[in-house]
């Protein structure tokens, strides 16, 4: 590598230089205020008569004798040959004109283009296609022919403007400014061990310039030639970016969280993508297969996933906001695309999810516990899926198999959770999809709940008001505010309608009878509400049995006919007790995806708590002092203590194998820990021999 000071203009010029700015680059982007900032600095070195102007660093490397690749830097000489550009476009059309009769021959035979090159485009600035097609429209064409809404234009616009009609600077002057601009020539030397992307890499390490996606696609594109590089982005990476649009980011993290199990940090796409292709040989075949998942990723957002029925439970789950699941939906469309899964198995399997998650939201289950269930699901079906299963079942079996914190919840569960869950405080989009699903269920007369809602034209009504009169005060009784208090935001007590403001805090009755009232509504959801005399705790206890039979309906707990094969080992998670306190014994585990093999519980538990240490050893600290934990101790008490590290013992092999869970799940919970994160392989009972 080489850094020099140089000249920004001596480092432009060149009988034969050429500069490319390759296909893994952002397109020109600066901005107005960014123009303003650079003539302001311009008109300042001659206002103030400064010798120099720092102008930043410019990373490059020779691809030939005459080629230059811009790794850094590409913005800003795209600026500044638009200056140069409006300059000589001024001097041209006579509107202005310099002291040196020259200079627009010099800046032009100099910066802009070679004349005696024998290709058809003798521009030496090279940027990237539709970039590319303006700025050469800006040198050879009338004003009728540029491309208006391009940035470059618009920039170049700005600088015309701006050169003819405030004449602050004459054109010798801003020629003499520009020249006073210095850089950091940094030349890389690719040959010698210079490696592009590393550097790359080190100018763009805060993040605040590219998007995890763009380091992402530098990585993948910058090692290759130019014309590979350009072949490689139209054949793939173009396409992933149609498919995906602005959510490029998202896409990666689900494609890298598919492919390995784990899910990035969301500031670390870049470098989990890095390890994961570590040791790929052909780059190549990684795009392919993005752009597979891309496909995937662009039929979810368009809900275009399999038939009518399908697409609308798609639609319906973006009301529900999982993009938490979109890894498993993903894996699992790409996988019945190539299966030649029939549409109805497509539609059972996107049910499932639907009820899963909706379930679980009404059961006030933790929504974190859903990125680990979605980011291994479709692996766990395919390693228990036997050639004569459907795909559904399986799934179904897997998800009715989880514990705790990834259960699935059961009807009595559900119900109770859906019949008393204040539903009113949740978020717009949720309250949408529920008032949808009970209003239409499965209909094929179906109102518009959602766009009604999004339009303003239907609102959420509370049946017994948020402010209660007299009337109503003397309707609900003695107990009138504990009524309110357990009622007044359940799905019970609300429903839809047109006539938000006319029903007011109406009494009962008038809200049932007047013009539009309940009696008059077009909505299935109040014509049980409208057979009612009047609004109290007996008639929320009758739509809450009612509603509550509608959702079993709708929300079916699904059934399964799978029956996993016999394994030689049964696995077990530390959530249930079944199997590990009898005697059986352990022969490895599997925590944080890594299975370990072990003899003896108590090595299990100390592999463990070492694994524990590396997470957070504060709250080991913390077990070890005061004597609050016999397992752990600040010194070496007795032999049985192993030191786990400075002012830190750990006593493994005490007491019982019911001890021994117990303890780790109190860890567990000090480490907030899914208990389901740690599984357990059991050595097979051996069966008695026959008498």
């Amino acid at each position: 590598m080489k850094g020099t000071a140089s000249h920004l203009l001596e480092f432009l010029e060149g009988a034969r230089k050429r500069f490319i700015i390759p296909v893994y680059q952002r397109n020109y982007d600066w901005k107005r205020e960014n123009c303003k900032q650079l003539f302001d600095d311009l008109v300042s070195i001659i206002n103030e008569n400064k010798p120099t102007h720092f102008f930043g660093s410019i990373v490059s490397y020779a691809h030939s004798r005459d080629e230059v690749i811009l790794i850094d830097g590409q913005q800003r000489i795209t600026t500044i040959s638009l200056i140069l550009i409006a300059m000589i476009n001024t001097m041209k059309k006579g509107i202005c004109m310099p002291e040196d009769s020259r200079l627009a021959e010099i800046l032009e035979d100099t910066y802009i283009v070679d004349k005696y090159r024998r290709e058809e485009r003798k521009v030496r600035l090279k940027p990237f296609r539709d970039d590319c097609i303006a700025f050469d429209r800006l040198i050879y064409n009338d004003e009728s022919e540029y491309i208006q809404d391009s940035k470059v234009t618009i920039n170049y616009k700005y600088f015309y403007d701006r050169i003819v009609q405030s004449q602050e600077l004459s054109l010798d002057n801003l020629y003499k400014a520009i020249d006073s601009l210095e850089i950091i020539d940094i030349e890389l030397e690719p040959l010698h061990g210079d490696n592009p992307q590393l550097i790359f890499e080190s100018l763009n390490s805060t993040g605040l310039d590219l998007t995890e996606a763009d380091k992402i696609r530098n990585f993948v594109l910058m090692n290759l030639a130019p014309n590979v590089q350009e072949q490689f982005y139209d054949k793939y990476w173009k396409r992933i970016e149609s498919c995906c649009g602005n959510e490029l980011d998202s896409f990666v993290r689900n494609y890298l969280t598919i492919q390995t199990g784990i899910i990035p940090n969301l500031k670390k796409i870049y470098f989990s993508f890095k390890e994961y292709t570590k040791d790929c040989d052909e780059i190549e075949d990684i795009l392919q297969d993005m752009l597979v998942y891309a496909n995937a990723y662009r039929s979810i957002k368009a809900y275009h996933v399999g038939d009518k029925e399908t697409n609308e439970i798609a639609k319906r789950l973006d009301l529900l906001d999982m993009t938490v699941a979109y890894p498993f939906l993903m894996a699992f469309l790409v996988y019945a695309k190539e299966k030649g899964i029939p549409l109805l198995e497509i539609r059972e399997v996107f049910a499932c999810i639907e009820t899963f998650i909706f379930r679980r939201l009404m059961c006030d289950l933790p929504t974190n516990a859903l990125n680990k269930i979605f980011a291994t699901l479709h692996n766990t079906v395919l390693k228990n899926k036997k050639d004569t299963d459907a795909y559904s079942s399986v799934m179904i079996y897997v998800l009715e198999s989880k514990k705790l914190s990834s259960a699935f919840p059961k009807d009595e569960e559900f119900i109770n959770g859906f019949t008393t869950k204040k539903v009113y405080p949740m978020q717009t989009k949720n309250k949408m999809y529920i008032f949808e699903r009970l209003e239409n269920n499965c209909s094929k007369e179906k109102n518009d709940v959602v766009e009604n809602i999004e339009q303003g034209i239907l609102t959420i009504e509370h049946i017994m008001p948020q402010t209660l009169n007299l009337a109503w005060k003397q309707e609900l009784g003695d107990e009138w505010e504990a009524i309110q208090e357990k009622w007044l935001h359940t799905i019970s007590n609300l429903t839809l309608t047109g006539y938000n403001t006319k029903y007011s805090n109406r009494p009962f009755v008038e809200k049932r009878d007047m013009e539009n009232g309940f009696k008059q509504s077009g909505l299935r959801l109040n014509h049980f509400i409208a057979q009612f005399e009047n609004w109290g705790e007996n008639e929320l206890e009758l739509r809450k049995a009612e509603l509550a039979k509608l959702a079993k309906n709708i929300w079916p707990y699904p059934e399964t006919k799978f029956i996993p094969e016999a394994q030689d080992d049964d696995i077990v998670s530390l959530s249930e007790d079944n199997g590990i306190s009898t005697g059986r014994k352990i022969q490895y585990f599997i925590f944080q995806d890594e299975r370990v093999e072990v003899n003896e519980w108590a090595e299990m538990m100390w592999e463990v708590v070492n694994k524990l240490y590396v997470i957070n050893p504060f709250i080991l600290y913390e077990e070890a002092k005061g004597n609050k934990n016999v397992w752990f101790a600040t010194t070496e008490t007795s032999k049985s203590y192993k030191r786990v590290a400075q002012g830190l013992y750990f006593c493994p092999s005490k007491n019982s194998t019911w001890n021994k869970m117990a303890i780790l799940k109190n860890l567990f919970r000090l480490y907030q820990i899914d208990e389901d994160e740690l599984l357990f392989g059991l050595k097979p009972i051996k069966q008695q021999p026959e008498i």
